[in-house]
């Protein structure tokens, strides 16, 4: 059985940790050894300064900070009052965000976006988790090591029914924070820098809120079973010495926690392809499927095997086969091979 994961040492910035899945990443955290940085608006400062004091309280170490990360002086100053103060950082939790239906009037919908809350939505979602990377960035490179764990939503894998319908500024922000990792991941591997992004499930005051209050079947089951809690448990490995694995995404929440990932079917080829040809041929397209449904030629997806695997149909005249496919490198692009 695996020895109990600690974070003895480490020092940890959670941001938007004055409740929900923030406080429960806070909180698992400090109570696996690690020092917190636990931040929060400053005009939510007090809910930071009570996770602190919970921290305090159990035998922990924590400090609470009140910064809008959106800001871009503010995310430096967040970083630089930690450094200050505990000389390093070793984990980032990208957990602040602007929630779903922040904006119930309609505008976010289809028809109607971008809408004023688009700026919003990238202002904290992806700016602001990206400026604060900017800042903690060169004290990883500095220390080789870093752990990141950026916080995006299943909302931004699409088809995605809204509080006022099918929604389009907040789904795009989310699915931006999926790319925004890999690529964080892909540059921080010389460095000792592991990141990957969480797509979490777990009641919160902020999704009660975002449903207008209503008291749905989704929403009374998720809040006697999608504690925040679950969410940090699950999580936690990732932000481990030992962390398995870099540039992925997980679905977390309730006991569960999966893999979601881009994939890519083998295609069709003809070097004088014509329209009627694609028509003719889509269910090659799509993908062969087994009598359930299930498809049976798909594989990871990524931008290196993706143009490894375009070039080499044009070298053969013909699609390659799923093998050859299946070997090629998902997150070593061509360029970098090659330095």
């Amino acid at each position: 059985m695996t020895e109990q994961l600690r974070f003895d040492g480490r020092v940890a910035i959670v941001t938007g940790a004055g409740i929900g899945i923030g406080a429960a990443h806070a909180r698992y955290l400090a109570d696996r050894g690690a020092t917190v940085v636990v931040n929060e608006l400053p005009s939510n400062l007090a809910r930071a300064e009570a996770v602190r004091d919970d921290i305090r309280a159990a035998g922990g170490t924590a400090m609470a900070v009140g910064a809008r990360i959106g800001d871009d002086d503010a995310a430096a100053s967040l970083v630089e009052t930690t450094i200050a103060e505990f000389g390093r950082i070793d984990i980032l939790i990208h957990n602040a965000g602007v929630p779903a239906g922040h904006v119930m009037d309609g505008s976010e919908l289809v028809p109607n976006a971008p809408a004023a809350g688009l700026d919003l939505y990238f202002d904290i979602n992806v700016r602001g988790s990206l400026q604060l990377n900017r800042a903690a960035w060169p004290h990883m490179v500095n220390q080789k090591y870093g752990r990141i764990l950026f916080t995006s939503s299943a909302v931004g894998t699409g088809f995605w029914y809204g509080p006022t319908g099918y929604e389009l500024d907040y789904a795009v922000s989310k699915l931006a924070v999926f790319a925004a990792a890999r690529q964080v991941a892909a540059a921080g591997e010389e460095h000792g820098i592991i990141a990957n992004t969480l797509m979490p499930w777990a009641f919160t005051e902020t999704v009660g809120a975002s449903g207008g209050g209503e008291k749905t079947e989704l929403i009374t089951f998720m809040r006697s079973t999608l504690q925040p809690d679950k969410v940090a448990i699950a999580i936690a490995p990732l932000l481990h010495e030992n962390a398995p694995t870099s540039g992925e995404a997980f679905t977390a929440g309730g006991g569960r926690i999966a893999r979601v990932f881009l994939a890519g079917t083998r295609g069709y080829f003809n070097p004088d392809l014509t329209s009627e040809d694609v028509m003719t041929n889509w269910d090659q397209i799509m993908g062969a499927t087994d009598p359930s449904g299930a498809l049976l030629d798909i594989f990871e997806q990524s931008q290196p095997r993706e143009e490894r695997l375009f070039f080499k149909a044009l070298e053969l005249g013909r699609t390659p086969d799923l093998k050859w496919i299946a070997e090629q490198p998902v997150k070593e692009s061509t360029r970098s091979a090659a330095r």
